[in-house]
Formats: structure tokens, C-alpha cells, sequence
């Protein structure tokens, strides 16, 4: 008995060592069960292949997703890009006219006060806040600037993607330059107000008898024209970026670079177009200061 035990369980070790293949072509069992088994375990390790396929299929997927961008979306970012350099130089040129008129606004009042218009002195603040950030290395320096401009730094972007990246670097140091010129601009319109409202004396002082010029500074006869400068003219932009979506992970972050970009040059625009309001409306203060007699309090708050 106990020989025909081992018997069985040498048969059962046998029969599953032996192939799909061979029990679907031979029903050893007789009633059919070894086929059905048969069957049935083929029909598993089918399932499971398709499984591994599309299991296969979806990390492709997730991995094209962090592919690089192809040449089609490299030549259309190159297309819209490029014609966004002429914005960002008119910007520049409107602010060139818009210094030239606080510049003839400031030769007044030197001329009138017989001192120069203080208009680049740092407070006390922005120094003590300029030697800290001397002490910051430049490494924490480029960080923090990569953080605030951009989410992807260029090194980690494949070639394509690097290569539209550094179109837009390139433009967005051409607006950073936009944006340090209306801060000059504004800042003498500012000098120009302070020097303004810090003499309610007028001109020459509440002593007018010992007032001595420190510089000699003609009176400009001629204000400077420009279509810049004409008012009923605006300088606002309404440039529109072109909206598309993308799958790709490095092109759907140029596309949001391409986006603020656009923002940043209509805004530097409406910028342009509100500093020409208050420099003629500081130009009016200049006017009246000047006409004021001497020795007499009328303080003008030209900062208002």
C-alpha cells in the first residue's frame, strides 16, 4: 500500500513537469482533466503577458513624458519667440525718450536752486541691506535667482529644450535691463520731487539774501518733443501669447517661460505709460516751484 503511495506522488512530480504544450496534445488522463488544467494555466500565463505589455507600455509612456521636446515644438518655439525682441527694444526706447523730459525737468530746478538734484543716494536701509547681500556667495545668489525665474535649470534640460531655454534667458536679460532703466527714470522723477517739497522756502532757501549756487546749470530753452512724449499716444502693449498645451514636461514649462514673458513686456509697457503721467505731472510741480518767491512758506508736497 504503502508502495503504490510513492507510485502516485511520483506520477503527480512527473505530470507537472511536463509542458503546456505536450498536455494539450495528449489527454494522458483520459477523462479530459489534464487538458482542461492545461487550458486553463495557458490561459493565465496569456493574461499575465498582456498584463506585463501594458504594464511595458505605460512606463514608456511616463517616460516620454520626460523626453526631450522634437524638432517640431523646437522650431515653433524658436518662431514665436523671435519676433518678441522689438517689444522689449521699443520699451527701452520709450523709456530713453521719457529720460530725456525728466532730465530737462531736473536742469530747471538745479537751475532755479543752484544745486544738483539728489537722486541715486541709497538710505541707510538699502545699504545696510546691499553689504548682506554682498556677503552671499554667488552660488546662493544663482540659486535663489533660479528659483524666482525659473523652475528648471538649464543644465538639467536635454538639448532641444536647453536650446529654447537660453532664447528665453537671453530675452528676459534684455527685460531685466527694460526694468533697471524705468527704475533710473523713476528714480530722478523722484529726486527731482524731493528736492521739490524739501524747499518750502523756495528756491533760494528761507534767506534768499545768502543763498550762493554751488553749480552753474542753464535753464534748458527747448523741451523735448517727442510722439514718446504725446500724451493721446499710448504706450501700452496688448500682445497676446499664442496658447497651446503640450504633454511634454519640458515643453509645457516653456510654454508657461514663453507666457510670463509676454506678461512681462506688456506690463513694462503700462509701466512706460503711467511713469510719463507722473513725470508731467512733477514737470507741473517743477513750473510752480520755480514761479514761488524766496524767503516765504509754500511748501509744495510733490511726493503726493
Amino acid at each position: 500500500m504503502l508502495r503504490f503511495v510513492r507510485l502516485a506522488f511520483l506520477a503527480v512530480a512527473v505530470a507537472s513537469e511536463v509542458s503546456l504544450d505536450s498536455a494539450l496534445t495528449a489527454d494522458d488522463c483520459g477523462d479530459g482533466e489534464c487538458v482542461l488544467n492545461a487550458i486553463q494555466l495557458k490561459g493565465l500565463k496569456k493574461e499575465q503577458s498582456v498584463s506585463d505589455d501594458l504594464l511595458e507600455e505605460e512606463q514608456e509612456g511616463d517616460e516620454s513624458w520626460l523626453k526631450d521636446i522634437n524638432s517640431k515644438t523646437k522650431n515653433h518655439f524658436k518662431h514665436i519667440l523671435a519676433p518678441l525682441q522689438k517689444p522689449i527694444v521699443t520699451n527701452y526706447q520709450y523709456l530713453a525718450e521719457l529720460e530725456k523730459f525728466v532730465n530737462y525737468t531736473m536742469m530747471k530746478i538745479e537751475n532755479a536752486t543752484g544745486r544738483a538734484v539728489i537722486w541715486n543716494r541709497k538710505s541707510l536701509l538699502q545699504a545696510d541691506a546691499d553689504e548682506e547681500s554682498d556677503e552671499v556667495s554667488d552660488e546662493e545668489l544663482q540659486s535663489s535667482y533660479g528659483r524666482r525665474r525659473r523652475s528648471i535649470k538649464g543644465e538639467d534640460l536635454p538639448p532641444r529644450a536647453r536650446y529654447i531655454n537660453k532664447i528665453l534667458i537671453y530675452l528676459n536679460k534684455e527685460m531685466e535691463a527694460v526694468w533697471n532703466y524705468n527704475t533710473i527714470v523713476d528714480r530722478k522723477r523722484w529726486g527731482v520731487g524731493n528736492t521739490i517739497t524739501s524747499s518750502p522756502y523756495g528756491p533760494h532757501g528761507e534767506h534768499p539774501k545768502r543763498w550762493r549756487a554751488n553749480i552753474t546749470v542753464p535753464f534748458p530753452t527747448h523741451a523735448p518733443v517727442s510722439p514718446v512724449l504725446n500724451l493721446n499716444n499710448t504706450l501700452t502693449m496688448h500682445m497676446k501669447a499664442e496658447d497651446r498645451k503640450y504633454d511634454n514636461k519640458y515643453a509645457m514649462q516653456l510654454q508657461a517661460d514663453y507666457q510670463s514673458l509676454i506678461d512681462n513686456i506688456n506690463d513694462a509697457s503700462k509701466k512706460c505709460n503711467d511713469l510719463r503721467k507722473r513725470l508731467y505731472k512733477m514737470d507741473a510741480y517743477a513750473d510752480k516751484f520755480i514761479k514761488l518767491p524766496s524767503g516765504v512758506w509754500n511748501k509744495i508736497d510733490a511726493q503726493s
